[in-house]
């Protein structure tokens, strides 16, 4: 089964784009179909935290690789996966920010947040002053 992006309308949902119409006339009516709903990433958005990513790592000393970097900031913003050992000692183990690893705009945005904070205190600056460098950043970036 294929991923369908959908419009949300008065009358219901209907698909938002032709890939999707075509996938979407090849579900019988009266079938009942399970659906995951969530608002799709905004590659614009993803971009801007990949900015955020790379000017904090280009103006910092402590970590000497980005994977290294972008490993520490997850697990300072909670952006982890807690595993568990046999003898019952709790990991906290960093996730990846990549697009496919956080699909729904709304959790990206809580990430987002939880990052940006971290990356200013590492920075030392105020979060809306990285903010403001970040979007300078990513406008020089966009237009080369």
């Amino acid at each position: 089964m294929a991923d369908i992006f959908l419009r949300k309308t008065l009358s219901g949902y209907i698909p938002a784009d032709a890939a999707s119409e075509a996938e979407w006339r090849k579900q019988k009516a009266g079938e009942v179909y399970r659906a995951k709903v969530t608002k799709p990433r905004n590659y614009k958005h993803h971009c801007l935290f990949m900015c955020l990513l790379e000017l904090t790592f280009n103006n910092q000393e402590k970590w000497p690789n980005e994977r290294q970097f972008r490993r520490a900031v997850a697990l300072e913003a909670g952006h982890v996966q807690e595993i568990m050992t046999v003898d019952g000692v709790i990991y906290k183990v960093p996730l990846s920010y990549s697009y496919d690893e956080l699909p729904d705009e709304d959790d990206f945005d809580k990430e987002f947040g939880a990052a940006m904070a971290v990356c200013a205190g590492i920075l030392r600056m105020t979060a809306p002053d990285l903010e403001a460098e970040v979007l300078r950043y990513a406008d020089q970036r966009m237009v080369a």
